[in-house]
């Protein structure tokens, strides 16, 4: 003979409340306003989000004293260039570039917003940039109070004096 078991009746799925998911999103929230105010105070007094450079600045007539390593080669000594802020007032602006002489020449402590700056590079070895298109690339990095990042010049052919 057969014994019968009883049947269990079957859990049904509880759906959360309305209350309890109201609930889970105040705490949600509270935890990440929580975090938000822990992560702003880790940042350093004094400190602010930058602006990037290529917004914040204007670099206008770029041009170069380079020799001619091949075709669409060239090796640039001297680097010119007139930084102009467009943002407004920078300052503690400091320029790099790879290999450049004198790094501590290429720190200007104030500019006036619409004011140019001319700005001269000399590398210790001269840098090398390939022909794109119609224009030779080259890379530098400003850093500012306002404003940091790396900015691309783009030299043309008639902007650049090469020698022998």
């Amino acid at each position: 003979m057969k014994t019968k078991r009883s049947k269990r009746p079957k859990k049904s799925k509880k759906v959360p409340s309305k209350e309890i998911l109201a609930i889970m999103l105040i705490a949600f929230s509270i935890v990440a306003v929580i975090v938000g105010i822990i992560v702003y105070q880790q940042l350093p007094k004094g400190s602010k989000i930058k602006k990037d450079a290529n917004e914040y600045f204007q670099f206008l007539n770029a041009s170069a004293l380079a020799k001619r390593a091949s075709e669409k080669v060239i090796r640039i000594n001297y680097l010119f260039f007139k930084l102009v802020p467009v943002g407004g007032d920078a300052h503690h602006v400091v320029i790099f570039a790879e290999g450049m002489a004198n790094p501590e020449n290429y720190y200007y402590s104030e500019i006036k917003n619409g004011t140019e700056q001319n700005v001269e590079i000399q590398f210790f070895s001269p840098i090398q940039s390939v022909k794109q298109g119609d224009v030779y690339p080259i890379k530098i990095r400003i850093r500012s109070d306002e404003a940091e990042g790396y900015v691309t010049l783009y030299l043309k052919e008639e902007n650049i004096i090469f020698s022998p």
